[in-house]
């Protein structure tokens, strides 16, 4: 992590812990039964702790003397309070933000990926050695989007998924299986450069090439199947051709996840920055297990305008 100067700090940090902590009571009142999760009785703690410094005072200001005074004491309330700080700042932001928003305020994380997690993380949340797997076979994705992609679907209830990179055709299969597990009789189509073999009632698989994105799916397919629908670009081509040309299909409220994106960053600059305001980030996704716990850093898109007014 980098500078921490633009953070929030001094009375807005104070005010925005005590306003999380009222909507965390409710929370916890309303949906737990009364019981804290992990990170509720860590929040819990760490603000009181803080409340009992000198109120006239900034809590930076006094965990930073304390430190000075004793820092073999305080030196885990320094870390605390930092992580209660960057937590604070994305949360007063809202659940659904401008791209450009959050690459700006990714510069207290991690240079490439935006992320609180270091390095060692990323490089083994898929697997190691071997990858996870579903129905015997390696599925590729990492074990924070295995829990996050249930959540969204679960909440999106999308009637069609579209998977643009079948690779072995686990991940459509996984798709059609939450749909299944959700009571939504909906359908997953997925394309590759080679066609998948793997075979499930609910997945159509196709062959198509991102070098020609228009005929990667039939565009009275795209024309006909019911929305909201779940786009996952998971193919690593010609990006933003094929993101204009899903684009053109999409409806407000559709998701759009661009999978891999720390090597996208540009394609989806260039995709988004013609759209203001189209596409906005929804960070209950991308942050659920912390600040862009995905391989999908800042791209867990919902479509807020209709393509029509690209007109």
């Amino acid at each position: 992590m980098t500078d921490v100067t633009h953070l929030i700090a001094g009375d807005d940090l104070k005010a925005a812990a005590l306003k999380f902590v009222d909507e965390m009571r409710v929370k916890v009142r309303s949906e737990q039964n009364g019981l804290l999760s992990i990170f509720d009785s860590w929040f819990t703690r760490v603000v009181r702790r803080l409340i009992q410094f000198d109120p006239t005072r900034s809590w930076e200001e006094c965990v930073r003397e304390n430190a000075a005074r004793s820092p073999a004491q305080d030196q885990s309330l320094q870390w605390d309070l930092l992580r209660l700080r960057l937590f604070l700042d994305r949360w007063r932001q809202g659940r659904f933000v401008e791209f450009s928003r959050r690459e700006r305020s990714g510069g207290h994380y991690h240079p490439r990926f935006g992320t609180e997690f270091g390095i060692d993380v990323l490089l083994t949340c898929q697997g190691a050695p071997s990858l996870m797997r579903w129905r015997g076979t390696p599925l590729m994705k990492n074990v924070f989007d295995f829990a996050m992609y249930p959540a969204l679907i679960a909440e999106l209830r999308p009637q069609v998924v579209f998977e643009i990179g079948s690779g072995l055709g686990a991940s459509a299969v996984w798709f059609a299986d939450n749909l299944t597990f959700c009571g939504i009789e909906g359908r997953v189509h997925s394309v590759d450069v080679v066609k998948a073999g793997m075979k499930h009632p609910g997945v159509n698989f196709y062959q198509g090439d991102c070098s020609d994105p228009e005929r990667l799916f039939d565009p009275d397919l795209l024309l006909s199947e019911p929305h909201p629908w779940l786009v996952v670009e998971d193919a690593h081509h010609n990006v933003v051709a094929v993101l204009e040309q899903i684009h053109k299909f999409l409806s407000p409220g559709d998701y759009l996840v661009v999978e891999d994106s720390d090597v996208k960053r540009d394609a989806l600059r260039q995709f988004l920055g013609t759209r203001p305001g189209h596409y906005l980030v929804d960070t209950r996704f991308t942050d659920y297990f912390g600040r862009n716990a995905t391989c999908a850093a800042d791209s867990i898109f919902v479509k807020t305008v209709s393509s029509a007014s690209d007109a």
